[in-house]
């Protein structure tokens, strides 16, 4: 009987260590969420910091993205207009006898890849 008396108290130590373990457990996991809210807290005041020297305040960041995005459609426009224009120019001066070295030494790119850009088109019967 002696025997069974200490496996009973063994078994209920057992599940108290158990239960101690757990609420430890649950208690790290907690402090450690602590721990990551206050880091994701302090790095989004350290972020708003850095705008807000920068930028000024949230919504003139704003106002300056918006301004930014509309001056890089108008430069890709105007891009496309320009491209557009460069490759008829090539397209005409080939027609008329220019070499591919001249073109490309005018334009700054490598002759194969004016030649690649502009195929002549072969006239139609």
């Amino acid at each position: 009987m002696a025997n069974r008396g200490n496996s009973n108290n063994a078994s209920r130590r057992e599940a108290s260590y158990s239960r101690q373990r757990r609420a430890h457990d649950a208690a790290a996991i907690r402090h450690a969420e602590a721990r990551e809210r206050e880091a994701a807290q302090q790095h989004a005041a350290d972020a708003m910091l850095e705008l807000q020297a920068k930028w000024g305040t949230r919504g003139d960041a704003l106002k300056r993205l918006h301004d930014i995005s509309r001056t890089i459609d108008r430069l890709r426009d105007e891009q496309d207009a320009a491209l557009l224009e460069r490759d008829q120019l090539i397209s005409q001066l080939r027609e008329v006898g220019e070499s591919w070295n001249s073109l490309a030494t005018r334009t700054g790119l490598s002759r194969q890849a004016l030649s690649k850009r502009h195929v002549i088109s072969m006239p139609s019967d």
